[in-house]
C-alpha cells in the first residue's frame, strides 16, 4: 500500500506542473519564461514541503501522518476553489511591471497549498516505513509515479480535457490521495513485509547533498531556457525534458545508477559534446538536435549526478535531512537559473555555463583524485578541456556581424546586429533585430532603401494585405492594427492620413524600434504611429469595451520565431480579431514558422467562422528575401494584388489537411509540429 500511496503522490505532484503552465500562459502573453518562473517556484515549493514533512517526522511520524492526511482535504477543495475562479484569473493577473515576480505570485496562491501537502507525501510515508523496506528505493518508485504524472497530460489531458475540467479532475485525484492516506497510515505494532533492507551508508556527506541536485536542477531550468529560445513553449516538451529529469533520477537511485560510474560519467561528457555541437546549428531544423542532445544531458549526466547522490545517502534515521538538504541544493539551482541568470547575462549564458559545471563534475567522476598521482594530474587538463570546447557556445557563430545591442528580460533575449552586405549590386549596411534566432526585422541603411520593406514584409508578401485594400487602392485614410511591433518594417506602407497602431509586449522591441541608431523606419514614417504596450488580447478587449474605432487592416504577427503565442490563435482570439474589423476589413496573419505548421488552424478558424480565405507563399533564400507564408481572412471576397507572381504562389487550401480549432480551454499545437 504505501507503494501505490507515493506513487500517486508523485503523479499528482507532476500532473499540476504542465497543467499549471497552461493556465499561466495566457495571463503573461505566452512568454516562454513562464516556464522558467514555473520551475523555480516548484524546486521552492519542493523545498517548503520537505521542511514540512522533516518537522513532522521529528514529532511522531505516524500520528501526523492523518493530521497531514487531513490537511489534504482541504488542499482539495482549495483545488476545486480554484478550477471554479480559473475563468476570471486573466482580469486579476497579468497587468504587474514586474511579470517575473506577478507570475511567481501567480504559482504559489494558486498551487502551494496543495503543492507543498503533495510534496512532503512521499518523504512521510518512506519516513514511516522505516527500516522494514528499502525506503531510498521507495523514492526511485516515488519518480516512477512523477513520470506518469508528465506523460499523461500532453497526450491525455491536454488534448481532451478543457481547463476547468482539468482543475476538478485533478482536485478530486487529491481527495482520493487524501482517503487513500489516511486507511494506509501504519501502526507501530506493523511488523515488516520485507526483508530487503537499505539504511544507507551513514556516512553522508552533507556538501554533496546540496551541490549535487543544485547542479542538477540548474542545468534543468537552463536547458528549457535554452530549448524555448525560439520554439513554441509546449507542454509536451517542457514535459518531455522534466521526463528526462525523473528519468535519471529512477536510474540513479536503484542499482542501475551504481553500476559502473565511469560509464555514465563517459556518456554524460558524450552527451555534452552532443549538446555543444547541436547548439552551434542555427535557423531551419536546428531545434530537433537540440531537443535530442538535451534529453541526452539530462538523463546521463542526471544519472551520474543521482548516483553520486545515493552513494552519499546516510543512515534512514537522517533520511528527511537528506532529502531537505537535496530541496535546497534543488531550489537554488533553479532560483539562479530563472531568476539571477536573467538578470545578470543577456542572452542564455546560463546553458553553456551548466554544460561548463557539468563537464568538470564528469571528469571528476572520470579520474577520482583519490587513485593514483597520474590520474590526479590528468584532471586539470581534462577539465580545462573541456571548459574550452564549452567556451566556444558563447561564441556560437563565425561572421562579419557587429553587436550594436544586447539585452534580456522576461519576454526573450533580444539583439542588433549589422553587417554589409550586397543589394542591388552596392555593398550596403544592414541593421538586423534578432530575437533568439529569429529575425524579427531588418533595414538596409541607406538614403535609397532605409524605407524599403525587405524580408517578410516585401509587396508580394505582407504588402498584399495592404495594397489590396480597396482604400489603399481608392487613396483612402486607412486605420490599420499591428500585433507585433519589431522593428516596424510595416510602416513605408504608411501615408500621409494613414494611422498604424502597434501591439507590442516587449518594452525592450518598443526601445529599439524608436532609436534612430538602430532603425528609422519610426522616425521616418509618414503615417500617425500609435503604441499600446502590453499584451496584444487584452487590449484588443479593451477597445471592444471601449467602442473603439475598427480598423481596415489587421496583422497579426506574432507567430514567427516558433514561440506561437497559443491564446492569440485560439477561436476565442480570432473572433476578438473579427470583432475589431470594419465590414469590408482583412484581417492578415503571418505563420512562417520552422517547426510548426499552423496553415490547417488558419483552413479550420476559416471553416469555422465562415470567412473568405487566401495565402500565399513567397519564395527567397536570402535573409533580404526570406521565404514566408502569409494567409489573409476576410467576411467577403476581395480580389488580391499579385506583385512578382514568379515569386510567390497561392496556398491551395484543399491539400492543407484538417485539424480541430484549437480553443482557450482545449486544444494542442502538439499535432502541428513539423
Amino acid at each position: 500500500m504505501p507503494q501505490i500511496v507515493i506513487f500517486l503522490g508523485s503523479f499528482l505532484l507532476f500532473l499540476i506542473q504542465p497543467m499549471l503552465g497552461r493556465t499561466l500562459l495566457p495571463m503573461f502573453g505566452g512568454s516562454a519564461a513562464v516556464w522558467g518562473v514555473c520551475l523555480a517556484a516548484y524546486q521552492t515549493l519542493l523545498l517548503a514541503g520537505y521542511f514540512y514533512a522533516h518537522r513532522m517526522a521529528d514529532s511522531g511520524i505516524r500520528r501526523n501522518l492523518k493530521i497531514h492526511a487531513w490537511l489534504l482535504v482541504f488542499a482539495s477543495f482549495w483545488v476545486f476553489a480554484v478550477a471554479a475562479a480559473r475563468p476570471f484569473l486573466n482580469t486579476f493577473f497579468g497587468h504587474s511591471a514586474w511579470p517575473w515576480l506577478e507570475s511567481l505570485g501567480c504559482v504559489l496562491f494558486l498551487a502551494g497549498i496543495p503543492y507543498v501537502l503533495l510534496s512532503a507525501g512521499s518523504t512521510l510515508v518512506q519516513a514511516a516505513s522505516g527500516g522494514s523496506r528499502n525506503v531510498y528505493r521507495l523514492y526511485a518508485f516515488s519518480n516512477a509515479g512523477s513520470l506518469s504524472g508528465l506523460l499523461i497530460y500532453p497526450f491525455v489531458f491536454e488534448r481532451s480535457l478543457d481547463l476547468t475540467l482539468q482543475w476538478c479532475i485533478f482536485g478530486t485525484l487529491c481527495l482520493v490521495y487524501a482517503i487513500a492516506m489516511l486507511r494506509s497510515s501504519p501502526c507501530p505494532e506493523t511488523s515488516p513485509t520485507s526483508t530487503e533492507t537499505d539504511t544507507g551508508t551513514g556516512t553522508g556527506n552533507p556538501v554533496l547533498w546540496l551541490v549535487l541536485p543544485g547542479v542538477f536542477s540548474f542545468l534543468l531550468n537552463a536547458v528549457v531556457s535554452h530549448l524555448f529560445l525560439d520554439v513554441t513553449p509546449l507542454p509536451f516538451v517542457w514535459n518531455l525534458m522534466l521526463s528526462a529529469f525523473l528519468a535519471a533520477y529512477i536510474a540513479g537511485f536503484s542499482r542501475i545508477g551504481g553500476w559502473c560510474p565511469r560509464l555514465w560519467a563517459l556518456l554524460g561528457m558524450a552527451s555534452i559534446v552532443a549538446a555543444v555541437s547541436a547548439a552551434r546549428l542555427w535557423g531551419h531544423g536546428s531545434f530537433y538536435p537540440n531537443a535530442y542532445a538535451a534529453v541526452a544531458v539530462l538523463f546521463f549526466v542526471g544519472t551520474m549526478l543521482t548516483g553520486w547522490l545515493y552513494q552519499s545517502r546516510p543512515a534512514t534515521e537522517r533520511l528527511t535531512r537528506f532529502y531537505l538538504y537535496t530541496a535546497i541544493g534543488g531550489a537554488a539551482g533553479g532560483l539562479s537559473a530563472s531568476f539571477i541568470a536573467p538578470l545578470v547575462f543577456t542572452r542564455v549564458t546560463e546553458f553553456p555555463l551548466a554544460l561548463i559545471v557539468c563537464a568538470a563534475l564528469c571528469a571528476t567522476r572520470l579520474f577520482p583524485v583519490r587513485h593514483h598521482a597520474r590520474t590526479r594530474k590528468l584532471l586539470p587538463g581534462v577539465t580545462a578541456a573541456a571548459a574550452a570546447c564549452l567556451l566556444l557556445l558563447l561564441v556560437r557563430h563565425s561572421s562579419n556581424a557587429r553587436q550594436l545591442y544586447r539585452s534580456r528580460n522576461f519576454y526573450g533575449s533580444l539583439g542588433v546586429t549589422q553587417t554589409r552586405e550586397v543589394v542591388d549590386g552596392t555593398p550596403a549596411p544592414v541593421s538586423y533585430l534578432w530575437y533568439g534566432q529569429t529575425t524579427h526585422g531588418l533595414q538596409v541603411r541607406t538614403p535609397a532603401l532605409r524605407a524599403k520593406p525587405f524580408g517578410y514584409y516585401m509587396r508580394f508578401a505582407a504588402g498584399v494585405g495592404i495594397l489590396s485594400h480597396p482604400k489603399y487602392r481608392d487613396g483612402r485614410p486607412m486605420n490599420v492594427g499591428v500585433v507585433g511591433l519589431g522593428a516596424g518594417m510595416l510602416l513605408p506602407y504608411g501615408r500621409a492620413n494613414d494611422l498604424y497602431r502597434f501591439f507590442e509586449i516587449n518594452p525592450h522591441v518598443i526601445r529599439v524600434a524608436q532609436d534612430p541608431r538602430y532603425f528609422t523606419y519610426m522616425a521616418d514614417a509618414a503615417c500617425k504611429i500609435d503604441l499600446v504596450p502590453g499584451d496584444a488580447r487584452k487590449s484588443l478587449e479593451k477597445e471592444t469595451a471601449a467602442s473603439d474605432p475598427l480598423y481596415d487592416l489587421l496583422v497579426i504577427d506574432a507567430y514567427s520565431g516558433d514561440a506561437v503565442p497559443y491564446h492569440l490563435i485560439t477561436k476565442e482570439a480570432f473572433e476578438l480579431y473579427l470583432s475589431r474589423l470594419a465590414p469590408d476589413g482583412i484581417l492578415a496573419v503571418h505563420i512562417s514558422n520552422w517547426h510548426i505548421d499552423l496553415a490547417p488552424v488558419c483552413k479550420a478558424v476559416a471553416e469555422s467562422l465562415n470567412l473568405c480565405l487566401y495565402g500565399v507563399r513567397t519564395l527567397g533564400d536570402t535573409r533580404l528575401m526570406s521565404g514566408t507564408i502569409w494567409t489573409f481572412f476576410s467576411r467577403q471576397g476581395i480580389a488580391y494584388v499579385r506583385e512578382a507572381p514568379d515569386l510567390s504562389t497561392p496556398i491551395d487550401w484543399k491539400e492543407v489537411r484538417a485539424y480541430p480549432v484549437p480553443t482557450d480551454d482545449k486544444g494542442s499545437l502538439l499535432g502541428l509540429l513539423r
